[in-house]
Formats: C-alpha cells, sequence, structure tokens
C-alpha cells in the first residue's frame, strides 16, 4: 500500500491544530514509530519546542481482539487525561486544536484517513529493570490513580473484562487442535489449554469482595518516565485509558514492576511483588495477595496474552509445512509453562 511522506502528515497535522509556527522538524530519533496497531508516534519541533504527535488510523484495532478506538471513546480518554492533571497526576500536557475539540482529524494525500493528537513533551528516562524502590513507587502511584477516578462522575468508559478476551483466544487456540500437528504436540497444547481454562474460570468469579471498578491506564515501562532522581515525572499513553477493576490491574501492574531484568526477561521477584502490594496499601480495599482472582489474571497477563496467542499460531502453522517446527513449538510452550510456574509463586508467603 502506498504511504505518505511522514513529514508531509506531520505538517498536515500540525496544521489542522491551527497553530501559528515557522519552523517543524522531525526529530531522527522518535520515541516510537510505527505502532503495532497502525499508529505513528513522534517528537517533533515546533518552532523549536518539543512535542509528541501521535497519529491513530481510522480502523484501528480493526482486525484485532482488542476493543476498537471510537471518536467518542477517545474524547474521553483525553478528557480523563485533564481531570487527571488537576488531580496532581503527571499525565502528559495536550494541545488544544484552535476550535477547542479533544483532537483533529485529517485525510491523508493517498486517501487515509488519520486522528492526530498532539501533547507537550515530556523529557525523561524508562525503567525496565525494576527495584524495590521503583515497585514502590508503582504501588503508590496505581492507587493514586485508582482512588481519583472514584470521584470522577462526569467520565463513563464501558467496562473492559479481559476474560472476555482471553475466552476468545482460547477458542482460537483449540481450533489448532484439529490441524495435523502430531500427537506429542497436540497433547502438550491441550494441557497448556486445560491450565488456561483452570486460570480463566478462576479469574470469572467476581464475588470477591475486593472486586471494584475504577479507570486506569496503561502503565506499563514504556509508559511512565522518571528523572534522575528515581521520580516518576510523567505519564505518557492516552490509548488505552477505560474502565476496568482494580485486580485486572494490579495483575498487570505485578507483571510488569516484578521483572528484575528487563521487558525481554521472565526473571520476576516476589519481594518486588509484595513491595507494590504493600505500597498499593491493598488491604484497606480488600485486595489480598492469597486472593485467587489476583492469582489467576496474573498467570494469564503472563502466560496468555497477546503475543503468547500470536506467537503459538504463528509456530503453528510454521510447522504444518515443516514438521521439525514442532519442536520449537514445544519448547515455546515449555518456556510459557515455566514463566507461569514463576508467576503463580510470586505472591505466596
Amino acid at each position: 500500500m502506498e504511504q505518505t511522506n511522514p513529514f508531509t502528515l506531520i505538517n498536515q497535522a500540525v496544521m489542522s491544530y491551527g497553530l501559528d509556527f515557522q519552523s517543524l522538524e522531525v526529530e531522527p530519533v522518535s520515541l516510537t514509530t510505527y505502532g503495532k496497531h497502525g499508529d505513528l508516534h513522534y517528537k517533533i519541533l515546533i518552532d523549536g519546542h518539543p512535542y509528541s504527535i501521535r497519529l491513530l488510523p481510522k480502523k484501528r484495532y480493526i482486525e484485532s481482539s482488542l476493543p476498537q478506538s471510537t471518536s467518542d471513546i477517545l474524547t474521553l480518554q483525553l478528557r480523563y487525561t485533564d481531570y487527571l492533571r488537576t488531580q496532581g497526576i503527571p499525565f502528559m500536557e495536550r494541545v488544544k486544536p484552535a476550535n477547542e475539540a479533544f483532537f483533529t482529524t485529517i485525510t491523508d494525500p493517498v486517501g487515509l484517513h488519520w486522528t492526530c493528537c498532539l501533547f507537550h513533551w515530556m523529557d525523561g528516562h524508562h525503567v525496565t529493570a525494576n527495584t524495590i524502590h521503583t515497585a514502590a513507587r508503582m504501588g503508590t502511584l496505581a492507587r493514586q490513580l485508582h482512588d481519583v477516578s472514584l470521584h470522577q462522575h462526569d467520565i463513563c468508559f464501558p467496562y473492559i473484562d479481559h476474560t472476555i478476551v482471553y475466552q476468545r483466544w482460547l477458542g482460537d487456540l483449540q481450533r489448532l487442535l484439529v490441524s495435523r500437528m502430531p500427537e506429542s504436540a497436540r497433547n502438550s497444547l491441550q494441557e497448556y489449554l486445560n491450565l488456561a481454562q483452570y486460570h480463566l474460570d478462576t479469574a470469572k468469579y467476581h464475588q470477591s469482595p475486593s472486586f471494584q471498578p475504577v479507570i486506569s491506564t496503561d502503565l506499563n515501562s514504556l509508559n511512565i518516565l522518571w528523572n534522575q532522581n528515581q521520580q516518576i515525572i510523567g505519564i505518557v499513553d492516552h490509548e488505552h485509558i477505560g474502565a476496568t477493576d482494580r485486580v485486572q490491574d494490579l495483575a498487570w501492574l505485578i507483571k510488569w514492576y516484578a521483572r528484575t531484568e528487563g521487558i525481554g526477561s521472565h526473571d520476576v521477584s516476589g519481594r518486588l511483588a509484595k513491595t507494590l502490594l504493600a505500597h498499593y496499601n491493598s488491604p484497606t480495599v480488600l485486595v489480598s495477595q492469597d486472593d485467587p482472582r489476583l492469582a489467576a489474571l496474573l498467570w494469564l497477563s503472563g502466560c496468555f496474552n497477546l503475543h503468547f496467542i500470536e506467537r503459538t499460531k504463528q509456530l503453528a502453522f510454521d510447522a504444518e509445512n515443516n514438521p521439525v517446527g514442532y519442536d520449537q513449538f514445544q519448547l515455546h510452550l515449555q518456556t510459557y509453562r515455566a514463566r507461569g510456574e514463576q508467576l503463580s509463586v510470586l505472591l505466596r508467603n
């Protein structure tokens, strides 16, 4: 598919904001470029001042199991970032278009439609190998984010139940069992899916007193900025703000901030997990480290996420054309079974 020159696209997007500027530069090293959902993220300089520009394709998530991003949801998300800033949460500050809208839309020269979001740039660095200090800070921030959401009654997001997507993915992988894979590979996959179903059934149990809807955002390690004094100075991702519940959100946070060796590692620390929960002050909202729903969602977040699903499908497809590839398929399942065992013991005393 023909693509528009990035500078042309960015120039058109900035102009849609009605800004009066003399110079526009695109930083040679952007924070990110092409996101996995087709998003484009760039650091730009407008008259020498740094900004973050985010361009979202109109049909974002159209072929994904993830929730679609609509104009109405995006408006709520950007309104909510304004609210967070009034509550002392260091979210990146959006630039308001000339017409006081929350974002702009453009059509590029090749006919593709884009939604444009412009923010003031925030300087800082990412921490991906966590320590007691970073786990504690994230626990405190998560509690603050959850609590301030309870006082916001004007912005209502549809509740997102992650188990619905997990169940759909489980059905997708079950269809692989009728393929031509050898019996040993089929048995290994069936065992893994049985384990996933067990955790899914536990995660669906919402009668726990710790179930409480909140509004959250994606606090993974690449969306948090730290300064040189190891203080959190910014949150930089608005696209996943939505209604969830405390336990679902804490499961994802523990998966991220119990990591000791960086994003690419499966090494996790129970001490970090318990530190995050302690600084979240979880007993005051009845979120216990012994809550079986929390443990089940933690396993699912690490061992049945989108990356695992896509990788499993790809390895099964490749192995059909080259049966030797089933060894790699088996190794993939073994790796994630081992990861699941590590995650399952994180919260135990």
